[in-house]
């Protein structure tokens, strides 16, 4: 070796290629200085010099030229060793447990293994193909055994295709982007792909493989706004995945959209319903139901009518378990869904159209069975007595709350503005006497929002209807009475309990505005609990409570219902302790997911509203302070917006604001004072 020699030497793994610059005097390890194909100076110890090439360059050259000679060696020296066929030398000495130098290796391949550049070559290729020999030390191989082989290979091949996978997606990506190509399904693999942006978008920097999702989010190199999983959305968009409007939290709370075709087919075979052995004729009863004019799932019913004297309101809840039976495809549907999800652009129904809204509904004119509740009230809100039947009803009225609120406002004396004025005043009384027993009334506005062909419409839900809180408290009371039979029969129940605050809600009287105390009382409660043991619920002021009144739209309603029926039609129960746990445990977390997605759903057409009112002035009030921002709930939508103001606004200050910016889709809204 001498100056100008070119030498191979080991460089990160890989084999690398430099010309001798100049021979240092051997003091203690040897040094040489090199110049290597990449252009850059540096100085080796010999250990890392594999060999001598065997040429020589001029030292007239200069860098360019040496770099573009070194080069052209190095692309020989791979060429050569892509010829060479590592397998087969492989199979040659398989069976051999000694270790091999790399220029004895080279003796069995090579048809002339004196010459440098060949032997160089089978370095580069045993360096190229690791699968086959393991390099124990430097230049020494021992071939690996066959289980190692075939395992490499296996994952050499997954490795391959994952790669392949990759390329043909990024390619079907730039190709849809750039409207080269009809629109067509992602490439075989391609949705595992698709899976990683669609999950960033929805989980943000929570997903557990949000690494994964940005390294392939930078390889496909779209440019959008925001943060990347702000980004992730905004391809799926330009892909045609989504839509700009796509419902994320039906997605992120993976909430069933459709039912499956077996359990369509099923809830179809079963027939309406015609007079059954064991219900009670209740046919000649007035009865008439109170829902808003959109609803379809109509799950209850009332009456008042004068038994023996006595004056008897009647609650009569659909009986959804005639038709669901216990563990049948639809009721394994139900219990996936767990509740009606209700969204602005319509409802994910938990059962069936065929039956939440037609032969389980209590539509007027028709026989449907029921789970009665019939309770004697006096004119202070006392429960007298109560019994509960499986009966059988023919609705006569539905009335809208609007229509109820103007019968118990007018002089109207028809049989059923009679009953209404009446359940009313009992409803008012019930209401007093669980207020008496400490119950929380946090009566605050409501606001509902509809989607129609985009255009979105925000209609408020003021407290002040009479007829709203009549049916609240006959539901109220049904559930009461449903907990209490289950205890005096020590029948296995699911109650619905609330601990207390842990101080005490002051009264509305103590806020400025009852707009300020709802949203005060609301932080001070805590979160309803959903078990088989009885307990107090705070909020209602009631020692027991459970929820039999709404077995169309919630799964846990419909087993309490089966479980109550049962009880009447055999005396005793049909799900133990333990069944109704499990139970409980899938009803509480899809109850959670529903109520999420509902929340998220309706925030997000909110702010779609008024992203159409940038610059525009709306009208509001400060609900809230906190850490010195005043939080102000705006009229139009009850959204609650912070402000930042010195000093804060006192509470129930009414003020004007004026929408700053809005961005549904990252969430945001800011306002500032006008």
């Amino acid at each position: 070796m001498q100056v100008g020699s070119v030498i191979a030497y080991r460089e990160r793994g890989h084999l690398a290629l430099g010309v001798v610059q100049k021979l240092f005097p051997a003091t203690g390890r040897a040094q040489v200085e090199i110049l290597g194909a990449d252009g850059r100076k540096q100085v080796l110890s010999a250990d890392r010099i594999i060999c001598d090439c065997g040429t020589t360059l001029p030292s007239t050259l200069s860098p360019a030229d040496v770099k573009k000679r070194l080069q052209e060696l190095l692309d020989h020296i791979n060429a050569h060793a892509q010829t060479i066929n590592v397998e087969e030398l492989w199979e040659l000495l398989k069976e051999e447990t000694e270790e091999f130098s790399w220029e004895d290796l080279a003796g069995f391949v090579l048809s002339a293994p004196d010459d440098p550049v060949a032997k160089v070559s089978l370095l580069a290729a045993l360096w190229a193909h690791p699968v086959y020999f393991k390099e124990k030390k430097a230049g020494f191989f021992t071939p690996r055994d066959p289980q190692s082989v075939a395992e490499s290979l296996h994952q050499q091949h997954l490795e391959t295709q994952r790669v392949q996978a990759h390329n043909a997606f990024l390619a079907w990506v730039h190709a849809r982007l750039a409207g080269a190509a009809p629109p067509a399904p992602p490439p075989a693999g391609g949705e595992r792909y698709l899976q990683l942006l669609k999950e960033l978008a929805l989980y943000g920097d929570t997903y557990e493989k949000k690494s994964h999702a940005l390294s392939l989010l930078e390889a496909i190199g779209f440019r959008g706004k925001g943060h990347p999983w702000d980004v992730a959305f905004q391809l799926l968009v330009a892909l045609g995945i989504w839509q700009e409007d796509e419902e994320l939290c039906i997605l992120r709370y993976r909430i069933p959209t459709r039912f499956p075709q077996d359990v369509l087919a099923a809830a179809a075979q079963i027939p309406p319903f015609t007079a059954s052995q064991g219900y009670t004729d209740l046919t000649s009863l007035s009865t008439f139901t109170i829902d808003d004019p959109d609803t379809t799932e109509v799950d209850d019913a009332l009456s008042l009518h004068q038994e023996n004297g006595v004056t008897l309101v009647g609650i009569h809840i659909t009986d959804a378990s005639f038709f669901v039976s216990p563990g049948s495809l639809i009721d394994q549907a139900a219990l996936t869904r767990g509740t009606t999800v209700y969204l602005p652009r319509g409802k994910l129904p938990m059962l069936p159209p065929t039956l939440s809204e037609d032969k389980a509904s209590l539509v007027v004119g028709e026989l449907r069975p029921t789970l009665s509740f019939f309770a004697s009230v006096d004119p202070a809100g006392h429960l007298q007595a109560e019994r509960i039947c499986r009966g059988v009803i023919r609705v006569g009225q539905r009335l809208s709350y609007a229509e109820a609120d103007a019968l118990l406002r007018s002089p109207d004396s028809s049989p059923t503005a009679a009953a209404l004025k009446q359940l009313s005043a009992l409803a008012q009384a019930r209401r007093a006497v669980r207020a008496s027993q400490g119950a929380v009334i946090i009566e605050g506005d409501e606001v509902k929002v509809r989607v129609h062909d985009g255009e979105v419409t925000v209609t408020l839900l003021t407290n002040d209807s009479p007829s709203r809180t009549l049916v609240s408290e006959c539901m109220i009371l049904a559930n009461e009475m449903a907990a209490r039979y289950c205890q005096a029969h020590r029948l296995p129940a699911l109650y619905i309990a609330q601990p207390p605050p842990d101080e005490p809600v002051p009264a509305v009287e103590a806020f400025p505005t009852p707009r300020v105390y709802v949203h005060a009382a609301r932080r001070l409660m805590k979160p309803a609990q959903l078990g088989t043991t009885p307990a107090p619920h705070a909020a209602l002021g009631l020692d027991l409570y459970t929820q039999v009144t709404s077995p169309l739209r919630r799964y846990h309603d419909l087993q309490m219902q089966h479980q109550i029926k049962h009880h009447l039609q055999h005396g005793t129960a049909l799900f133990d302790e333990a069944q109704l746990q499990i139970i409980a445990a899938g009803a509480q977390e899809s109850s959670l997911a529903a109520k999420r997605c509902e929340r998220e759903s309706t925030r997000y057409w909110l702010l779609r509203f008024l992203e159409h009112k940038k610059g525009h002035t709306v009208s509001g009030q400060v609900v809230r302070e906190h850490h010195g921002r005043s939080f102000i709930e705006l009229d139009d939508t009850l959204l609650v917006v912070p402000v930042n103001v010195s000093p804060p606004l006192p509470l129930g200050t009414a003020v004007t604001v004026v929408i700053a910016h809005v961005d549904a889709r990252r969430d945001i809204l800011s306002v500032r004072l006008a």
